[in-house]
Formats: C-alpha cells, sequence, structure tokens
C-alpha cells in the first residue's frame, strides 16, 4: 500500500466518523476551534506589550512600548525609498529590541515616526550610491551619476564670466565620480553639495608674529578680519602685539579649485602724461593746471588665467587705441619760500639701508590699516603719515606733509618707476596725496577717511598723478 492510499484511507475515515457526530457536538467542536484562535491572538498582543529598549548598530536609541511600533517603522523606511526607485540595503540583524523590566509611565517612548527617522539616519541604511572624490577625499554623496556629475558643471559655472570666450575649464585637483556603497545620512541634494564644495572649511594654523605685523595686515594676509583674528585667540590684545608672539588662524578653504582660461575683451583707459612748465608765481611744491589732460581708450583682448575667480595670470594679446590721450600741462613753482619748505631746512637729500622693494614689502604689512586723520602709526595712517612711517624703518626722515614729501629725492618719470618710489598726487592747485609705487601701474597708499591702506591701480584710480620721486638707491 502507497502513501497516497494511506493518505485517501484516513480521510474516508475521517469523514464517516464525523457523520456520525450529531450536530450539538459538531458546534462544540468548532467553538472549541474558535476560542482556541482567540487565546492565541490575546497572548501574542499581550506577550507584545511591555518596554522595549531599541539599540541600532551597539547605540542605545530610546524606548518602545510595543514591537509593532519596530515593524512598522522598518516597513515605512523601506517604503519611503522604494517610491523614489531608490532600492536600499536595510541591517535588519543590527537592531536590537530588548525587554527592560520598566513600567510605562518611567519612559518616554518613541513614535513610529521618530524611529524611523532614527533608522534613516543611522549607519544601517546604505544604497548604491555615486561619490564625488578630490585628491582622494570624499567630498559629497548624491544618489545618481547624473547628479554628480552636474554638481561638478554647476561648480565650474560659477566661476565663468558670461562676457568671455571659454578656452579651457577644468580642476586643479584630480576628480572622481565613483559609484559605492553609501550611508543614506551622508546623501546631499545637488545645490546642497555645490554650496558646501565652493564654500569649503577651515584650517586651522599656528601663526608666528614677525617684526612690523599689525592685527589688521596678519587678518588681511589671512583672509580673516580683524575682528576674526581677535575671536581666534581669546585674552589676545591688539595693542601689545610682540615679536614672536603664537596666533591662532584659520583659513578658508573651497574644496576644489576650479582653473579657467578665458578670452576676455575690455575698454580699458590710457592715462594722460604731465608736462610741466616751470614759474615763479607759485611757490616749489605747488602746482596749478594749465591745460587739462584728457584720457585715451583702448579696446584689449587678453587671455586671462584664473582659480576660481582670482586672476593668475594675464597675457594681452591684442591691444588696440581707439581714442588718443592728450597731455596735460601743469605750472610747477619755483619760488622760493614755499609755505610747505620741511622743518629739516633746504637739504633735501636722503639715504636709506634698503632698495625699493624691501620698502615695497614692508609696506605690504599695513595693508588693511585703517585711514586717520594725522595718523602715523599702525593704529592708523593718512596718506602722507603712511609714507613717512614706512621710510622712517629704513632710516630716512620725511616731513608729515605730501607737499613737502615731493621736495626730496631724485625725481624721475611715470615710464621709469621703480618699486618704492613715492608717487604723488595733486588736486588742482597743489599736491594732496602720496603713495608708494608698487609695480605694474600700481601703488600703496592710504586714501581717505572710511577706508584702509590698500593697492590701487593709476588706470582705475580717480586721483590725478603729477609726479615721483626716488629715494631708495
Amino acid at each position: 500500500m502507497n502513501i497516497k492510499q494511506v493518505i485517501s484511507n484516513y480521510k474516508s475515515c475521517v469523514i464517516r466518523k464525523t457523520a456520525l457526530l450529531d450536530r450539538r457536538t459538531k458546534n462544540g467542536i468548532l467553538t472549541g476551534i474558535l476560542l482556541c484562535i482567540i487565546f492565541s491572538a490575546v497572548f501574542i498582543t499581550l506577550s507584545e506589550n511591555g518596554v522595549y529598549q531599541i539599540s541600532l548598530a551597539g547605540q542605545k536609541t530610546g524606548y518602545i512600548t510595543n514591537k509593532s511600533t519596530l515593524h512598522q517603522a522598518v516597513k515605512k523606511v523601506k517604503a519611503h525609498y522604494e517610491k523614489k526607485n531608490i532600492h536600499i540595503a536595510l541591517d535588519e540583524d543590527a537592531i536590537v529590541c530588548k525587554r527592560l523590566d520598566l513600567q510605562k509611565d518611567e519612559i518616554t517612548p518613541l513614535t513610529v515616526k521618530e524611529l524611523e527617522k532614527k533608522i534613516a539616519d543611522s549607519d544601517l541604511c546604505t544604497l548604491k550610491g555615486w561619490i564625488i572624490r578630490a585628491d582622494g577625499k570624499n567630498i559629497a554623496a548624491v544618489s545618481s551619476k547624473k547628479a554628480a556629475n552636474q554638481i561638478l558643471s554647476d561648480i565650474k559655472n560659477q566661476y565663468l564670466d558670461k562676457d568671455s570666450t571659454v578656452i579651457g575649464t577644468d580642476f586643479k585637483e584630480e576628480v572622481l565620480v565613483t559609484q559605492a556603497a553609501v550611508r543614506l545620512s551622508e546623501l546631499v541634494k545637488p545645490e546642497e553639495a555645490v554650496h558646501t564644495i565652493i564654500s569649503g572649511g577651515k584650517d586651522p594654523e599656528i601663526y608666528t608674529v614677525k617684526d612690523g605685523d599689525t592685527l589688521w595686515n596678519i587678518a588681511a594676509s589671512n583672509g580673516m578680519t580683524a575682528a576674526e583674528l581677535a575671536n581666534a585667540n581669546p585674552g589676545f590684545d591688539p595693542n601689545q602685539i610682540k615679536i614672536g608672539q603664537k596666533l591662532q588662524l584659520f583659513t578658508i578653504k573651497p574644496y576644489l579649485t576650479v582653473e579657467t582660461k578665458e578670452l576676455v575683451s575690455s575698454t580699458e583707459k590710457i592715462d594722460f602724461d604731465t608736462v610741466y612748465e616751470d614759474t615763479n608765481t607759485l611757490y616749489k611744491g605747488e602746482f596749478k593746471i594749465k591745460t587739462a589732460g584728457v584720457c585715451g581708450s583702448k579696446q584689449v583682448t587678453s587671455e586671462v588665467t584664473k582659480e576660481n575667480g582670482t586672476v593668475t595670470a594675464l597675457q594681452v594679446i591684442k591691444s588696440v587705441t581707439t581714442v588718443e590721450p592728450q597731455s596735460q600741462v601743469a605750472l610747477k613753482g619755483t619760488k622760493s619760500g614755499s609755505p610747505y619748505v620741511a622743518s629739516r631746512g633746504q637739504n633735501r637729500s636722503l639715504s636709506v639701508s634698503a632698495g625699493g622693494s624691501d620698502i615695497l614689502a614692508y609696506a605690504k604689512k599695513f595693508l588693511g590699516v585703517p585711514y586717520t586723520s594725522g595718523g602715523s602709526s599702525p593704529n592708523g595712517f593718512d596718506c602722507s603719515g603712511f609714507t613717512r612711517y614706512v621710510y622712517e624703518k629704513f632710516g630716512a626722515s620725511l616731513p608729515h606733509s605730501s607737499a613737502s614729501q615731493y621736495g626730496y629725492g631724485m625725481a624721475v618719470s611715470k615710464s621709469q618707476l621703480q618699486p618704492g618710489d613715492l608717487v604723488f598726487f595733486s588736486n588742482s592747485s597743489r599736491i594732496s596725496h602720496v603713495g608708494i609705487y608698487a609695480g605694474g601701474g600700481q601703488f600703496i597708499h592710504s586714501p581717505q577717511a572710511g577706508d584702509r591702506v590698500k593697492i590701487s591701480s593709476f588706470s582705475s584710480s580717480s586721483l590725478h598723478y603729477c609726479g615721483a620721486v626716488r629715494i631708495a638707491q
């Protein structure tokens, strides 16, 4: 007899015996079965109620009062990402639900929504995402390769000039987009990734104070404000800064450096020359404009190299003069007894202990120092107080007057200017401003109230250049 025959015979026997039972007996059997089902459900429900501690990957996360809260939370996490067509892997074995001997009124239980968020933010949920790496370092994680490439494209576009012709764009760092297992908590939106990568991070540094340093020039040269520098060094007194003192700094560095090469066309001003005519109707150091000069203009095409929007190299490809400049004619006083004669008398020759490049380097230490009327110290400078202080470092004693300083040293033409030369500017009647030539058509000076020591260019300055002298030989 095979197994099928045995089952068939047993089934027939059960049916025959059941048929012999009366109706009352049958109802009793059905009632018993239903009661068993009900009692089982109640037992299971009661056994799941209580206080449970939830741990995610070994980290205590919170409490629940029913295991169904955990089951629902896990289900919702999976469903949330399935709707977005994102397939995640959830390590459910790392979720521990431990019953505790506590009363419900002794704890604050997590809701399904709260537990769902904690699970999603943990390290238990991963997906096959895409990582942007720069020089081997992860800088952003997104859900698709398309999003990663769009982020890199958007970063490049941040630094492109709409009015220029782009020759090439690339990253200075080695940038890779790779697929990898990514925690859900690491995923960022594309626009957030662009902002983070451009904003960069703060790299801590230690700076040792050198001779001639000021609070302002240390801060400015390290991309900080004076207030930020002070806040980074609790107890620091800017008025008691000492050589050799250690200061805490931070520098903001973007995670990516965009290198661009562009062709840029621009209209630039051509400064007019000043021709001087001696006159004994004016005192020495006084000037008067006889014929106003007129600036010319030129159309310039340049190949510009930039890093994150900052020009690092510029090569003029083509320059065409469109309007010729007209020289300014100025009367130069020769009459003795000038009200601007220096207190040290008529001996206007000076000697210094350094070359022009050393003088310029020292002057740059004070970039960012605020303008102060009558000021001649690192706490604040006016224009002649600044040049006087700088030259005094190298043994030259200049008067605190721009007009008087013009009477010292050897006069040089604009075409022969060298770094460290004193450059002078005038209003309609006399010399009114002085700075130090920095090379490349630029000069460093302390301009006016509300401004700071800075570098300006002749081409963009509204000041009227009138001459220069050389003290450093």
